[in-house]
């Protein structure tokens, strides 16, 4: 048959776009079908008589597409033309991404303990020349020595940050392209950062820098002293950009570089105090995971007005660097407990509870060592999982080397300082992850003696009985009391919670258990929760999911309602496009007690989902906020021999937000011998709107080059790729700090995203009989080809009514047979006489694809 081509789609777009090619004649093999594109090879994704999907190639020009194909070759009647990087302030969504891997892939979340190395690019527009380039260099390198000074005076020497600073590298336009300078942006343009970060990138490498070094970049664009807020919480593995013109022009631009990790990323410019250095640096310290337990997300949040629905209430941010980063405040205590500043016996944790209670306690400031004594640093009112209060002592530096808390405000308080209270409550910001919202528990300046912060609902009270125990490092006495005399109104005494995701988009305390029940593919945690998972659910037969409900506080609850949700695709962002499973009541759960539900789904054949369980929220609950989380299920396998096929994973993008934005996607987690391709770096999207796109992943060489089975942990490729596709919305605020009238800085801040591990496996075929063991015993033998042993086989049965009525589970052994007996007397007595069907399939081996068998009927 002739081949021909009928149509191409996009008809234009930038290096690395994913082609649509539709027409007949074309090989359903994939590699026997030949494509160029504007005369360079392109890479067959996918397959079908009809059409074509093809990933253009780095050195692609714009042309017609020809495919050649054993009946023939055929060109396309409209030719591809190549694009450049989008505009400036265009509403274009951005250019695809194509990541290779180039070693085995590491968390990119930066710990703040330790040494972390800063990469410090300096750039400067082809219109905007420092007069003096050394004197740029040498304030930026200044500024960054006063971040340093900042974190080691603040974690007592368990931060330690190094950093190198380039040489000037040279933008390809004019400062206009990279700034937006009008009075509601003032800032670096956020749709030219992946530019601004590839060149800079690129420029790093070659004077010598390597990235994989590196933990975080920081990219300085010079502005000559115009003002730009500047984006901190970014992060990207692959750095590419390309302007668009053609191979052999000597002005073309083209960048691909991926490092083996995720690198963080903070943009701003020369002139930037200090403080908004280490705010922007902050953003990129957190944790690993991201978000954990008891809101373990230490930097992710700004305590700004913007992030209150109250912006008068942001009382906090005078004593909080993710505050009023430019007057230079030390972080709140519970930043400080979270980062792991303080060794435990400097922290005094009470539980709240309806008991009275009344102690005293001296509280020393945060000088420039560690207090050794019987005080503390912090005194932490823990109510709940979701609501605490910190007692902590601040001061101004005075005479010593002390560089943070220089402008708190002290009022008349004597040795420049004294007590203060904050109040961190969990809330949810577009984002699926627990945050939290930092606030004073009373007006904004720190407390004297006789000062007194209180929480009447829970008649706790905090009183400054002594503000001058020791001048400095300042030593306070406070009180810490509670009795709770209103006991008849439960209002604030109880927390219900599921545990949120984790760094892999999956929630500890969700999991699917697949027939038969109660056993699972993947291990336990200490809780006795299955991992990951749990199990890879079967298409077209009942699941279970199964969620733990818990409850913490001083009371139990009752009547607790809990909805069970599917979305599919999984995807990044969170539009509320969820449909409900079922409804489950909880009858009681008690006072720090947990409690599992389970429902029933049954997923659609060849669709991947996400999961969702919420807990309704209750009367006098303390926060209904935490009361959900989400699961990602998805497991995909490149199936094959020589060479294993590409995935395409739909995967949506959604808008979380009910305005118009750019959700930004990125890439994480792409191994050695794998590549991956994302159709766009930002996608553009109405208010709670949401695209589905198809992420590509491959592995590069053939099957015997990876380690998979028995082979797994040998050498060899890695026969996994985690792959991790996430996404953040640029988080720009308006209202002003006050009382200094500080702009902030802006963030990205993160909507969440999927965990889509992508494994190599050899494609697979599986055959059963029967053999009667007596009137009612059966015994299933068959055989996989390839002959592997260890793989594992899930045999079910269905009744004439054509419900599965029984599942069980077994192993191949060596040279590929497989045996399972079933004994039917109980299944036929309840569902009685008839036909039944019986089949087995290979499901989630780590060898072997998944593969069904063939249906062998009896009659009992």
């Amino acid at each position: 048959m002739a081949t021909v081509i009928d149509s191409i789609e996009p008809v234009q777009g930038p290096r690395g776009t994913v082609l649509t090619i539709e027409g007949s004649g074309f090989s359903a093999a994939r590699l026997d079908n030949e494509v160029e594109v504007g005369g360079a090879g392109a890479f067959v994704l996918s397959a079908s008589p009809n059409e074509l999907r093809v990933l253009t190639d780095p050195d692609t020009d714009s042309g017609s597409v020809r495919v050649t194909t054993p009946g023939g070759p055929a060109t396309s009647p409209t030719d591809f033309t190549v694009v450049g990087f989008p505009l400036p302030g265009a509403i274009d969504d951005g250019p695809p991404v194509v990541s290779r891997g180039v070693g085995d892939p590491r968390p990119g979340d930066v710990s703040p303990i330790g040494t972390i190395r800063v990469l410090v690019v300096v750039m400067r527009a082809d219109d905007t020349s420092p007069p003096d380039p050394a004197a740029v260099r040498t304030t930026v390198d200044d500024a960054w020595s006063r971040v340093d000074t900042y974190y080691r005076q603040a974690s007592y020497g368990r931060t330690d940050i190094q950093t190198d600073l380039s040489q000037f590298v040279d933008l390809d336009g004019p400062l206009a392209d990279f700034v937006d300078t009008s009075p509601a942006v003032e800032n670096l343009r956020s749709d030219q950062l992946g530019r601004i970060a590839a060149i800079g990138a690129q420029g790093a490498v070659d004077q010598g820098f390597h990235l994989d070094d590196y933990a975080m970049a920081c990219f300085v664009v010079f502005t000559n002293g115009t003002f730009v807020r500047a984006w901190g919480g970014g992060s990207q593995s692959t750095f590419s950009y390309d302007n668009g013109l053609p191979v052999g022009d000597p002005n073309r631009i083209h960048i691909n570089l991926t490092a083996s990790h995720q690198v963080n990323t903070l943009y701003i410019n020369e002139t930037a105090n200090w403080g908004r250095f280490a705010h922007e640096f902050g953003h990129n310290v957190v944790s690993a995971p991201n978000s954990s337990g008891d809101g373990s997300a230490t930097l992710g949040e700004d305590v700004y007005g913007s992030d209150l629905v109250d912006p008068t209430a942001a009382t906090a941010q005078l004593f909080e660097l993710m505050g009023a980063h430019d007057t230079h405040p030390l972080f709140s205590g519970y930043h400080l407990e979270k980062l792991g500043y303080y060794q435990p016996a400097n922290i005094t944790t009470l539980d709240w509870d309806r008991n009275p209670f009344s102690e005293t306690f001296e509280v020393v400031a945060h000088g420039l060592t560690e207090d050794t004594s019987s005080r503390v640093h912090l005194v932490k009112v823990r109510v709940s999982d979701a609501l605490s209060y910190y007692v902590q002592v601040r001061q101004r530096p005075g005479t010593t080397a002390q560089v943070f808390d220089d402008q708190i405000p002290v009022g008349a308080t004597p040795n420049n300082g004294g007590v203060i209270v904050t109040r961190a409550i969990s809330g949810v910001m577009n984002n699926n992850q627990q945050t939290r919202f930092l606030s004073l528990l009373h007006t904004p300046e720190v407390l004297g003696a006789g000062g007194t912060a209180e929480d009447p609902a829970r008649a706790l009270k905090i009183t400054v009985l002594d503000d001058s125990v020791q001048a400095r490092p300042l030593v306070c006495r406070v009180r810490v009391e509670w009795a709770q005399t209103v006991a008849d109104d439960p209002t604030g005494a109880f927390d219900l919670r599921i545990e949120p995701w984790d760094s892999a988009f999956q929630s500890p305390d969700i999991w699917v258990d697949r027939n038969p029940f109660g056993t699972f593919d993947k291990p336990s945690d200490s809780e006795g929760r299955p991992t990951g998972n749990g199990d890879k659910p079967q298409v077209a037969k009942i699941n279970h999911v199964v969620s733990r409900v818990r409850v913490s506080g001083a009371l139990g609850a009752s009547n607790v309602k809990v909805t069970h949700y599917a979305v599919t695709p999984p995807g990044v962002g969170d539009n509320g496009n969820w449909a409900p499973i079922s409804v489950q009541t909880i009858p009681t759960i008690a006072a720090n007690d947990f409690a599992d539900v389970t429902s029933n789904w049954v997923p659609v054949v060849g669709r991947h989902t996400c999961l969702r369980a919420f807990v309704s929220a209750q009367f006098g609950e303390i926060s209904g906020q935490n009361n959900g989380a989400q699961e990602n299920v998805s497991d995909f396998i490149s199936a094959g021999s020589s060479p294993c096929d590409p995935v395409l994973i739909r995967t949506a993008v959604r808008n979380p937000v009910n305005e118009r934005r750019p959700v930004f996607v990125s890439l994480h987690g792409v191994p050695r011998g794998w590549s991956a391709q994302i159709p766009h770096a930002w996608i553009w999207l109405e208010g709670l709107a949401e695209k589905e796109i198809d992420v590509a992943i491959w592995p590069e060489e053939d099957l015997a080059a990876y380690a998979i089975g028995s082979h797994d942990g040998k050498e060899g490729l890695p026969g996994t790729a985690p792959l991790r596709v996430s996404g953040t919305v640029p988080r720009e605020y308006s209202e002003l700090v006050q009382p200094f009238d500080e702009e902030p800085g802006a963030r990205f801040a993160p909507v969440g995203g999927v965990f889509y591990p992508v494994h190599v496996r050899r494609r697979a075929r599986i055959e059963i009989g029967l053999e009667p063991l007596g009137d009612l015993d059966v015994l299933v033998f068959g055989r996989v080809d390839p002959a592997v042993p260890g793989q594992r086989v899930v045999v079910s049965v269905t009744a004439p009514s054509g419900r599965q009525v029984l599942a069980g589970q077994t192993a191949t052994k060596p040279g590929g047979s497989l045996e399972h007996r079933l004994e039917l007397a109980s299944v036929v007595k309840e569902h009685g006489s008839g036909i039944y069907t019986v089949q087995a399939e290979i499901l989630d081996a780590d060898e072997l694809d998944d593969a069904t068998s063939n249906k062998v009927q009896r009659a009992f």
